[in-house]
């Protein structure tokens, strides 16, 4: 992220204070660069929202002026490095697992040879932003007893202070199930470093209202199951009901053929990148001070409070209800 000039002694205490440094370890890997926020992410990350998200971090100051008022933490995070790391066709769990089965579409090449992982800012190394988890120099995440993730926090020069999971799609179909996700929160906050924050910012709608409906509810399992499990992760939610109107059955957003037909309905284009920015950037600026500064004094946090605390917009296309125990924890619009 940017240096800025003349950021007073505040933002040196609120570093010192809220956000501890670890030693560099002797292990990482060689040049690596520390990210102070770390976004991790799938399809949509790699092929869509990938340069726009991290542009939006990356500029958090002017970005998120108007949605947070404490000019003291803006300017903390606004010094913070930003590094994503988008692996196509991955969720959560396979970042957490540590079999050879469980990791295979993070640590295996493509049948076709194509490598699997789109990287910006911190995260990349070359002029190409592909990577092969694996085999990049840079990106030796997988091998040995620990899981993938685990493998980053090892290899980086320090802790993030902050991880972004951008997951929903395959995370879906899994987090449907209640079991398995309190499964993966629990192994989640096991390895996450100590000190490092949590935040969970669900994916932008799909094209199809067929493929958002699952993936509401699994959002809002996802609301319920962090507080349920006591997680220290926060949740910002990509599907509300603004972002479904905005993406759902609008070609302009997605990539289409010379007929004018949808050609891939599940990754937004920049385009539709940069809408959702426009329509969920104040709640990912806020989630964001959240996480990383719990205790700032009002009126970021004060401010921030009274969104958590107000109940969420009502399920639409007859989903079916679940219980929202924790959807207070996701912020509206």
């Amino acid at each position: 992220m940017h240096s800025r000039q003349g950021v007073g002694s505040a933002v040196t205490l609120l570093l010192a204070t809220c956000l501890p440094l670890t030693a560099t370890t002797a292990s990482h890997a060689a040049g690596m660069r520390p990210a102070d926020i770390l976004v991790l992410g799938d399809s949509q990350l790699a092929f869509g929202s990938g340069p726009a998200l991290h542009g939006f971090l990356d500029d958090y100051q002017a970005n998120c002026a108007g949605a947070v008022p404490g000019r003291d933490e803006r300017a903390a995070i606004d010094t913070m490095s930003v590094g994503v790391l988008a692996v196509r066709a991955t969720g959560l769990h396979m970042w957490l697992s540590r079999t050879k089965k469980g990791t295979r579409m993070i640590c295996v090449r493509d049948p076709n040879g194509l490598s699997n992982a789109s990287t910006y800012g911190a995260m990349r190394y070359r002029a190409s932003r592909w990577a092969q988890i694996g085999e990049s120099p840079h990106h030796q995440f997988c091998g040995g007893s620990r899981s993938p993730l685990a493998n980053i926090f090892a290899e980086l020069p320090a802790p993030p202070r902050l991880v972004v999971f951008n997951f929903l799609g395959l995370s879906a179909s899994r987090w449907l199930a209640a079991d398995k996700l309190r499964q993966d929160l629990q192994e989640l906050d096991r390895q996450l470093p100590k000190q490092t924050a949590c935040l969970f910012l669900t994916t932008i709608p799909t094209y199809r209202a067929s493929i958002n409906r699952p993936r509401w509810r699994a959002q809002a399992n996802l609301e319920a199951a962090l507080q349920e499990t006591g997680s220290r992760c926060r949740v910002v939610a990509g599907h509300t009901p603004a972002t479904i109107a905005a993406f759902e059955n609008n070609r302009a957003y997605y990539r289409t053929r010379s007929d004018g037909s949808v050609r891939d309905p599940y990754q937004a284009k920049d385009a539709g990148a940069r809408r959702f920015l426009k329509l969920r950037g104040n709640a990912i600026c806020r989630g964001v001070v959240q996480a990383l500064f719990p205790a700032a004094p009002a009126p970021a946090v004060a401010h921030l409070e009274a969104e958590f605390s107000s109940s969420p917009p009502p399920l639409p296309m007859a989903i079916p209800a679940v219980s929202l125990t924790a959807a207070g924890r996701a912020l509206p619009d």
